[in-house]
């Protein structure tokens, strides 16, 4: 019994101390350079993300998302799909920065796999929707000077 109780009490003083010490050594890590906000962007990321919001507001700008039938869906998530790729071309994303970017772009193409495979116009528009949420958080998040959020 006294084995036992000697134990937990072992377990969590080592539950309390590792993540306090964690945390502490990662303080002065996410203060760095390289996930200051904004986060850095050079002119071919800049203008690959202007020309996908250009395409995704173009789409918008007829009427928005609840006017866009399950084809017009599905062509722009296939527009979507090859403008990500051509941003993610090239790009090193073992970096902390890299490694948001590569999130970010997930989240893009996640949206229009949405749009492209739901089956409802419903869960399209859904999807469209995250697209637009990630490109605006595009613009809180990097250093895109003159970047306008979008309105579904």
């Amino acid at each position: 019994m006294r084995k036992s109780l000697v134990l937990a009490s072992l377990i969590a003083s080592c539950a309390v101390v590792f993540p306090l010490s964690a945390a502490a050594d990662a303080a002065p890590r996410l203060a760095s350079g390289a996930d200051a906000l904004p986060r850095a962007t050079d002119e071919s990321l800049r203008a690959a993300m202007e020309d996908l919001r250009a395409l995704v507001a173009a789409r918008l700008a007829d009427g928005g998302a609840e006017k866009l039938n399950e084809d017009e869906h599905v062509t722009l998530a296939a527009g979507i799909d090859h403008q990500v790729a051509a941003i993610a071309a090239g790009r090193d994303f073992h970096s902390p920065a890299g490694r948001h970017l590569q999130w970010m772009l997930g989240d893009i193409t996640d949206g229009a796999g949405l749009m492209r495979s739901a089956p409802r116009a419903a869960g399209k528009r859904l999807g469209l929707l995250r697209v637009v949420e990630t490109l605006n958080y595009y613009g809180r998040e990097y250093d895109h000077p003159g970047w306008a959020p979008l309105q579904p």
